[in-house]
């Protein structure tokens, strides 16, 4: 991960600011959850289903996006050899590459009918990028994945100040982003009028980048109880949006903060 810029550490603290003002503020916060495995199907065949792990969704650098999907089959399958054991569900992390309309496998996991872990394996060929095609199922599971938070539009429904008092400009700019909407793609970011071409997103880990502790314990004290909060930075490196860096932090579902322009943003779906 890229070292902090002072940038990044004014941008985290006014977002601390804003999260005890918005406490302050009596702002309703409920808990988030424990990331916890959530599966829904997105594929029905002859033989088999689908599901993604919504709750997997990584973004690592270079515009990847790693998911984890589940394909359940209808009868057992030998693993083969002498061992005479079957497998029922294999498990598959898959890496999408947003900016290169690109997958490869990145591993898998073999499981019986009661969910006890048979074999995992990863190979070279697996790791090969390879090109989505049009209509395939791969570009099937690709689309469920984009469909996922923090994909998708959402509104924006409150804002906090994080210096404190606004002067009477600023809040009337402010006001018009009451309503606003802000539309997150794999290719592209829209904050009202403000468009971004081709985001970089990247997971921010509070408990693992010393910049963000304070953020942690701020999150914390406004409720949102998970040991390492999701967030997700937002770069815009085409210059679309000033400043170039914006960060989202997942309240519960349905629900997001973003910190943009010095400003605390609550977004709902």
């Amino acid at each position: 991960m890229a070292k902090p810029t002072e940038r990044d550490a004014i941008q985290v603290r006014a977002f601390v600011k804003a999260l005890i003002i918005c406490v302050i503020c009596g702002s309703s916060l409920l808990p988030a959850q424990q990331t916890k495995d959530k599966w829904n199907r997105v594929y029905t065949g002859e033989g088999s289903v689908i599901e993604i792990n919504a709750s997997s969704l990584r973004f690592q650098p270079d515009h990847v996006l790693r998911v984890q999907f589940r394909t359940i089959l209808s009868n057992p399958e030998s693993l083969g050899g002498s061992s005479g054991e079957k497998y029922k569900t294999r498990l598959e992390a898959i890496e999408f590459k947003l900016d290169e309309g690109r997958y490869r496998i990145s591993d898998a996991t073999l499981l019986d009918s009661s969910g006890k872990e048979l074999q995992w394996y990863t190979t070279d060929k697996m790791r090969e990028w390879r090109v989505l095609k049009p209509g395939g199922i791969t570009e099937r599971l690709f689309n469920a994945a984009r469909a996922m938070p923090p994909f998708g539009t959402w509104k924006v429904i409150a804002y906090r100040s994080a210096e404190g008092e606004l002067n009477q400009a600023d809040s009337k700019e402010l006001e018009k982003l009451v309503g606003a909407r802000v539309n997150l793609q794999v290719n592209r970011a829209e904050v009202g009028l403000e468009i971004c071409t081709l985001p970089a997103f990247e997971d921010t880990r509070a408990s693992n980048v010393p910049l963000f502790r304070d953020l942690a314990t701020a999150l914390k004290s406004a409720g949102v109880q998970a040991e390492s909060p999701d967030m997700v930075t937002i770069n815009c490196k085409d210059g679309g949006w000033q400043p170039p860096q914006s960060l989202l932090v997942k309240v519960r579902d349905g629900e997001m903060l973003m910190l943009w322009e010095g400003v605390f943003l609550v977004l709902k779906r």
